[in-house]
């Protein structure tokens, strides 16, 4: 008994250390198996897509951090109703803005680093700036896109132009 009980406290320790995040990659699109969560009961929605920006920092004292920003999907909370085409074209819009600001980060991060910047903390403003500014942008462009596919396309390809643009600070 006590054996089971420590492979199941193992298996839930092991299952929370290992989030299914998948990174952001050109030669990768969103496919439906990449919606591995369960959709709320009550939701409107048809689909969510949970999109994470994190970093990582490693400093030695007296030096400028170097810093690793990440741009992922954690497939376990996101999830798909609606299998569509459209929908799944959609979350991917979603995922390269993300990883167009994750860009953005990462050079501001370059510039702060050829500054010979210190100060963890200015770097950390950066990530938030335009996490920010990005959660604003997903918010509002949600609402848009439901019923005009002509935004869609405009939005589709600005966002490609965009990523062309800071291709250089693609991770």
């Amino acid at each position: 008994m006590q054996k089971l009980i420590g492979i199941l406290c193992l298996t839930f320790f092991s299952f929370n250390l290992n989030p299914d995040y998948l990174e952001w990659s050109a030669k990768t699109p969103l496919n439906f198996s990449d919606f591995k969560g369960v959709a709320p009961k009550q939701s409107r929605s048809k689909v969510k897509l949970a999109t994470l920006i994190s970093y990582e920092s490693r400093q030695v004292q007296g030096q400028p951090p170097q810093v690793t920003v990440y741009n992922r999907v954690d497939r376990s909370t996101s999830w798909i109703t609606l299998k569509k085409q459209e929908v799944l074209d959609i979350q991917q819009i979603h995922f390269n803005t993300s990883e167009l600001y994750a860009r953005k980060i990462r050079k501001e991060i370059k510039e702060l680093n050829a500054k010979k910047v210190v100060d963890k903390e200015k770097y950390k403003v950066v990530v938030l700036k335009h996490t920010s500014t990005l959660h604003k942008i997903q918010r509002s462009k949600k609402v848009l896109l439901e019923d005009q596919p002509h935004l869609i396309r405009l939005w589709d390809k600005q966002i490609k132009d965009s990523l062309q643009i800071f291709k250089d600070f693609a991770k």
